[in-house]
């Protein structure tokens, strides 16, 4: 009679430890893809982090260096040394600091503004303080994907504005001088609110 091989694995046998390889092959990779989801996500929140904080310490830097002076635009209407502008929710000042590497025969100060254009926070200067009609600002994108930028204006001990200059019903706006500390707000469509003060030291 012929003895048969009774070490090998029936079909049944294979079937089921294939079915068990493959549960565990995929509670494995959707365990996997979670870490590696997690982690792209994590990154993604710490680059936009890095970021906020290097446009919010440009932002702080230029705030400080501030200075009352006052310009004219293309048209020659006189603009405050800091304002406000409704459109684009919009801060425009004027600011020391202005390298100039070349030595060129120009001022050392230069008009600055920071808006909100189609959900990006954009850096606007322009190249002379006294603008004419033909003046091109240069403008550069610091953070997309912003919802909102509010602004508000410390003039004095407990008292704060959402526009600047501060007009009063006595004395009219203060068209040439400096708050004492500006505060800003703005709302990240993913990373929500973020709030900075920061002091002028000129005022």
């Amino acid at each position: 009679m012929i003895q048969r091989n009774k070490n090998g694995f029936t079909l049944l046998e294979l079937l089921i430890a294939i079915s068990i390889f493959s549960v565990i092959s995929i509670m494995a990779y959707g365990g996997l893809k979670t870490v590696l989801d997690a982690r792209d996500a994590s990154k993604k929140v710490a680059v936009r982090v890095a970021e906020s904080q290097l446009a919010m310490l440009r932002l702080s830097n230029d705030l400080q260096q501030a200075v009352d002076r006052s310009i004219r635009d293309g048209f020659g209407d006189n603009l405050a040394s800091m304002l406000t502008l409704s459109e684009d929710n919009a801060l425009e000042w004027t600011k020391a600091g202005y390298s100039n590497p070349e030595r060129l025969k120009r001022s050392s100060l230069q008009r600055i503004s920071y808006k909100l254009i189609e959900n990006n926070l954009v850096r606007v200067t322009w190249p002379v303080l006294d603008r004419a009609q033909d003046t091109k600002p240069n403008v550069s994108i610091l953070l997309s994907d912003i919802d909102s930028i509010k602004w508000r204006f410390n003039a004095s001990a407990g008292n704060w504005s959402s526009d600047w200059p501060v007009i009063t019903a006595t004395s009219g706006a203060v068209p040439f001088s400096l708050p004492r500390a500006v505060e800003v707000t703005i709302t990240f469509s993913d990373l929500g609110e973020v709030r900075r003060l920061m002091l002028i030291p000129q005022a």
